[in-house]
């Protein structure tokens, strides 16, 4: 394969208590103040100022389902709500894309075009919609249901739902709005539609109460890794969001959705794929080391190992802890954390020949180890040019600290070598990840 050139796609995931279980402890974490609003604008500026594309909110409609007293040891039981918290950074930055998390399971569509046509709106067509189906009982017993539909069923309503958003967005043609105080029109009424959808899981009449975003649409981000992930995926998503456990695997699930773009007949440029690597950095390996030890020594035992029977929904008393990771069987419904988190971290844990000891006792969060910045830019380069992903998704251990070591340290080291863009190339999300601009459907 050729090596690729240009600059990569590079999104921060905020998550104001640091992605490392214990990283909240840290003296220099914000960990006391976790509802500071403060604590997301300053990550988001400093990533902007580092020149970087998107910040990214991801998002759980419960709290995380751990017994109360080991719950009440972590810092997972609290965030602020994602479209209120974008809307709010848009006030804060100017050219950052801004990707807020939205559940099509319980939400409407009309609901939702309205507030993510807002954000667009708002950070003038910086935003993005992380589409979700949810995952988990925990939270549909949050809206009245005593279980999560079947993934196949959540697949088909996001689909409908997504397709009745865009519909909804198409509403003004963009040339629709004229704005003529000396005529007294403000629009062209041939060019403003109502939608009347009627389908299996919605009804949905319109028009939408909004000019058209922006973006034409908002940019639309994905994370499914199981089979009706990925064709839903293929067939919608802009930027996805991957987590894989080696080069090797990285490659293959690009290759698969690259291909299913294909098949769905879409550009496979038009699709980013963002991987998941999230080194501590250190100036020195030998610093890294000491920062990764030191929170390492802050997790609590019994938080790990429920942590890690939360993650995959099973009762780990069922294994020998010295024995190697043998193949485990998941549950059709994933009740902790989505498909593609799950087989990564057995994936990973079978790759390095762990015990499952060691499994429970590394459940410090994704994809985390000590790395150099010389060493993480060199990781990074090597799955961005050999065709493992389009750039990256950081899911910072440490928050604040992490995020400046990676803007400090690396993000220099990766612009000398082409990887970080020296400035942003367009006033909007689009055009700053070369997305094409979406033709209204009633447009002639």
């Amino acid at each position: 394969m050729a090596r690729r050139e240009g600059p990569a796609v590079w999104a921060l995931f905020l998550w104001p208590g640091g992605h490392h279980h214990g990283a909240w402890r840290l003296p220099d974490s914000p960990g006391d103040d976790l509802m500071s609003f403060d604590n997301y604008k300053r990550m988001a500026q400093e990533a902007e100022a580092a020149k970087l594309d998107i910040v990214f909110l991801g998002d759980r409609l419960d709290a995380w389902p751990l017994p109360n007293e080991y719950l009440a040891k972590t810092a997972r039981g609290a965030r602020l709500e994602t479209i209120t918290t974008i809307a709010a950074l848009a006030a804060v930055t100017e050219r950052i894309g801004l990707v807020a998390t939205a559940s099509t399971t319980f939400s409407e569509p009309f609901n939702l075009a309205r507030m993510i046509g807002s954000l667009d709106h708002i950070s003038h067509g910086r935003a993005g919609w992380n589409v979700v189906t949810s995952y988990t009982d925990d939270q549909a017993q949050n809206y009245g249901l005593d279980r999560i539909p079947p993934r196949p069923e959540r697949y088909a309503r996001a689909q409908e739902f997504l397709d009745v958003v865009k519909g909804l967005w198409d509403t003004f043609e963009d040339d629709a709005v004229i704005r003529d105080k000396y005529a007294g029109q403000f629009f062209h009424a041939e060019k403003f539609h109502k939608l009347d959808h009627k389908g299996e899981h919605f009804q949905v009449a319109g028009p939408l109460n909004m000019e058209r975003p922006p973006q034409g649409y908002p940019v639309i981000c994905q994370a499914g890794a199981s089979a009706d992930g990925i064709a839903f995926a293929a067939r919608n998503g802009e930027v996805l969001f991957s987590v894989n456990s080696s080069i090797d695997r990285a490659r293959e699930y690009y290759t698969k959705i690259k291909d299913g773009a294909v098949a769905a007949g879409r550009d496979p440029d038009s699709i980013k794929v963002l991987a998941s690597i999230n080194p501590v950095i250190g100036r020195t390996e030998e610093e890294a080391n000491e920062k990764y030890e030191r929170m390492q020594a802050l997790l609590d035992d019994g938080v790990s190992r429920h942590f890690a029977e939360m993650y995959f929904g099973i009762d780990l008393a069922q294994y020998d802890m010295d024995e190697l990771v043998p193949e485990i069987e998941l549950p059709e419904v994933a009740r902790g954390m989505p498909r593609a988190h799950q087989e990564y971290m057995l994936t990973r844990a079978r790759d390095q020949g762990l015990t499952m000891r060691e499994l429970v006792q590394g459940f410090n969060g994704t994809n985390i180890y000590p790395k150099s910045a010389e060493a993480a830019a060199d990781e990074f380069q090597e799955w961005y040019e050999t065709g493992a992903c389009d750039g990256f998704i950081l899911q910072i251990s440490d928050v604040p600290e992490g995020v400046s070591d990676f803007c400090e340290h690396v993000v220099p080291i990766l612009r000398r070598r082409g990887l970080v863009r020296d400035d942003y190339a367009g006033t909007t999300l689009r055009e700053n990840l070369g997305l094409t601009y979406p033709a209204n459907r009633y447009a002639k």
